[in-house]
């Protein structure tokens, strides 16, 4: 018979929004529902004080760090174990590293959780790509497993960072039951709020360079010179779209295209229920959530060759060039012209969504937690 292991899991995570808590949040809600583990919550500094921490502690002992991490990565980087007090790492077996903060812990096994190699594969883009390479081996020279989220991102780690093909394994996401098909009222109360006119094409994600918005831009003017009479949404942070920005000021299209920021993660479901089609047109991703959340949801999806976006993908999805803005466009104006097409990719898209489920990938890593711990 196996014997209960105790795993302490960095949950600061979980308390986010998008990015990496959207996979950490609902992979640890499914993993603490297992009964082979015991299960400690470690806050670190920087979340510890959230309104949303008390949540924590109703799903397993939690612990707050009071220390900062810089402090803490400086005694790592000299070889000096934890310092952190000692009821969280009494008798624990394995570290569940959630956010490229791992930790040199002699005593116990760590496994990290690496989402993507971004920054190495697009180092034009991200001019602090050497710091992010040294961090990652960091992570990679004190784990003695990685997990990570898409073949691609596996291939990569092995590629570019020398780890082992046998210390990786792949858990996918899950798709959230949030994003699911939605009745006509249901969409046309959102819809109405955010595009009163028209039909739309829609974009979720931030505007950084490697989310390549402009050659959708370029696309999008494209398909309307051709005469697609949709308007474009792009919903999410302008924190990084000051060129972007600048670019669509100067663009004939500027008045069809929308803005509205971040949107209540409510809205989300109706918004892509009612899109003509979700564009996602990465340069590269370690998975690409929006893409499945997109056909939960019954939107017809055009996406890139870019990273794992075709794992994400499957067959339900138009693939193109990302840099060929006028395939772009021709995707577009296929969907849009196409009743026919739009509801073969629903369908396709629906069966593509169902494949990925929370409490499978949870169930996959408690196994790889368990063969670790042994």
């Amino acid at each position: 018979m196996r014997r209960p292991f105790t795993v302490g899991i960095d949950a600061g995570p979980m308390l986010g929004v998008g990015g990496i808590s959207g996979y950490v949040g609902p992979l640890v809600h499914h993993l603490l529902a297992g009964n082979n583990a015991e299960y400690r919550l470690l806050l670190r500094r920087p979340w510890r004080h959230l309104a949303q921490a008390a949540e924590l502690a109703q799903l397993a002992p939690l612990h707050r760090q009071p220390l900062p991490d810089r402090l803490i990565e400086g005694l790592w980087s000299h070889a000096l174990p934890c310092p952190w007090p000692s009821p969280f790492w009494r008798g624990l077996d394995l570290y569940l590293s959630t956010s490229l903060f791992t930790p040199h812990w002699p005593q116990g096994r760590v496994i990290s959780i690496l989402y993507d190699t971004i920054p190495l594969r697009l180092p034009h883009l991200f001019p602090d790509h050497a710091a992010f390479a040294a961090q990652l081996r960091r992570v990679v020279d004190r784990s003695d497993h990685i997990v990570t989220i898409s073949h691609t991102s596996r291939r990569d780690l092995i590629e570019l960072m020398a780890v082992p093909p046998d210390s990786i394994s792949v858990v996918y996401p899950g798709q959230d039951a949030h994003f699911r098909p939605q009745s006509e009222a249901e969409r046309a109360a959102v819809v109405q709020r955010y595009v009163p006119e028209g039909p739309y094409f829609l974009y979720v994600g931030a505007l950084g360079g490697h989310k390549n918005v402009g050659t959708l831009l370029a696309a999008f003017a494209e398909a309307r010179r051709a005469g697609a009479r949709e308007r474009l949404l792009l919903v999410g942070s302008h924190r990084w779209g000051g060129e972007l920005l600048a670019q669509l000021a100067q663009s004939p299209q500027r008045d069809a295209v929308l803005l509205p920021g971040f949107v209540p993660d409510e809205d989300l479901p109706p918004l892509y229920a009612g899109a003509t089609a979700f564009i996602f047109p990465s340069l590269y991703e370690g998975f690409g959530m929006p893409v499945l959340e997109a056909m939960g949801c019954g939107a017809p999806v055009i996406t890139t060759h870019g990273g794992a976006l075709p794992e994400a993908a499957g067959d339900a999805a138009l693939l193109v060039d990302p840099l060929d803005s006028a395939a772009m466009a021709q995707a577009m104006l296929l969907l849009a012209g196409s009743d026919a097409r739009r509801q073969r990719c629903r369908e396709l898209g629906w069966q593509q969504a169902a494949r990925f489920d929370w409490a499978a990938s949870a169930r996959q890593l408690r196994a790889i937690l368990q063969h670790v711990a042994e």
